[in-house]
């Protein structure tokens, strides 16, 4: 694969701005239900912006059926912009958690009695952040405003967007260590604090120019994983797919590849649709990438990702292959592969994996970073049994393996990622 090499991404000056008391005390949310109503010039000149709060992805996801997007802007009573925030209306769907939890009895018998006969538990979900992805893309806001303002602002987007939806599920998602120990102490006793799995990142030196660079900076036992992946997947045709009318065409092939793998997902967040592949390369361009993967002239899988220029990151998107072809040839691994190889291209600084398959991203480099998230259920009796579900249903717990050498390893480690 010959991933297209991405052009910066512009983003209006940022005005210098002085936080004045006065006016943040009367500021006030406006809210923006269709896309072409959004002030977007000013949502992008806020700081802090990724790649699932670039208004190109949220003009791509407008359209979802799964997903509805709210965007908030919050404006001091001198009329200037002091934040903005991603909210959505996620249909969820929650089939067998306790299969990738660590739980007690009490847990599995919970379960057992809200999904009789294991059918699956659906809900709608109110979401500050991103749905279909992890990591921080929850909101942006001026420089000078505090962590107790960010999340008092953040709980009043709540309460009026539950009103406009009438969810009473409500997620405020995903916050690393750094920004959850900031705001941790602000959020009212209302919310329950929980962990699930760590999101896992790849760390990458911009300098490098090809994949022979990271493979030389792993350990012996990784390098001779990756050449085991490649070569195991070598006689695959492994093609980027740009054309958005192809895309189009392939749409219903690569959602029935995608139901294969999330389709045993324990808890589902709104999910793709046959249109987000079109929708996703009309807008993003050459920072969307779709990479189909034949055996012959059969379809055995896919892998899309996003590619955020400012902060220099990849984040995988979502795949799909068919499970018995992934055992024989690694195919879940060489996308893997695939991702670390486009972001060395791009002169990214990280990939982000997503939240599976912990140990085997580990064996090509990813470090866990975790993740806290605040829940809220607006039922009677509701919060007692989500503290008690949390606190007897950790993430299962894994080691992850060194793939560096050491002195890469105190590099990344330097960079705040936790080596093993």
């Amino acid at each position: 694969m010959n991933p297209v090499v991405s052009s910066p991404q512009t983003r209006p000056e940022r005005e210098e701005y002085v936080v004045d008391e006065a006016e943040v005390q009367h500021a006030q949310w406006h809210w923006f239900d269709a896309y072409e109503d959004v002030p977007w010039a000013e949502w992008e000149a806020l700081p802090g912006g990724s790649a699932y709060l670039d208004h190109r992805y949220l003009a791509a996801m407008a359209g979802h059926g799964k997903v509805q997007c709210r965007i908030g802007m919050i404006k001091a009573e001198g009329g200037f912009w002091l934040g903005g925030i991603l909210m959505q209306a996620v249909q969820s769907e929650s089939r067998s958690p306790a299969e990738h939890m660590d739980v007690s009895f009490g847990v599995r018998l919970a379960t057992a009695i809200m999904q009789p006969g294991g059918r699956p538990f659906r809900f709608r979900t109110l979401v500050a952040g991103q749905g279909l992805g992890s990591g921080e893309h929850t909101f942006l806001w001026r420089q000078g405003i505090t962590p107790a303002q960010q999340v008092r602002w953040t709980e009043q987007a709540f309460d009026q967007c539950a009103r406009h939806w009438g969810i009473r599920v409500w997620m405020a998602k995903d916050f690393g260590p750094e920004l959850d120990a900031a705001l941790a102490p602000h959020w009212s006793r209302r919310w329950a604090r929980a962990t699930f799995d760590p999101v896992m990142e790849v760390p990458l030196d911009p300098t490098w120019t090809s994949a022979d660079q990271w493979q030389e900076a792993l350990r012996t036992k990784a390098r001779t994983k990756v050449r085991s992946i490649l070569a195991r997947s070598a006689d695959l045709q492994v093609e980027r797919i740009t054309d958005p009318s192809v895309i189009d065409e392939l749409g219903p092939d690569l959602i029935a590849l995608y139901e294969q793998v999330y389709g045993r997902a324990s808890i589902v967040m709104g999910g793709l649709e046959a249109a987000d592949f079109e929708r996703l390369a009309l807008q993003l361009g050459a920072d969307f990438a779709l990479v189909t993967y034949r055996d012959g002239e059969h379809l055995i899988g896919f892998h899309c990702g996003l590619h955020h220029a400012e902060t220099a990151t990849i984040e995988a998107y979502y795949v799909g292959f068919e499970a018995e072809v992934n055992k024989e040839r690694a195919l879940y691994q060489r996308m893997l592969f695939e991702f670390i190889q486009w972001g060395i291209s791009v002169q990214a600084r990280r990939v982000v994996m997503g939240r599976t398959a912990l140990e085997i991203k580990s064996t090509l480099g990813a470090f866990p970073v975790p993740l806290s998230t605040f829940v809220h259920i607006q039922l009677p009796l509701a919060m007692p049994f989500l503290r008690w579900m949390i606190r007897k249903a950790p993430p299962h717990p894994f080691k992850p393996r060194r793939a560096w050498r050491a002195e890469w390893c105190e590099r990344w480690q330097s960079e705040g990622y936790q080596v093993n």
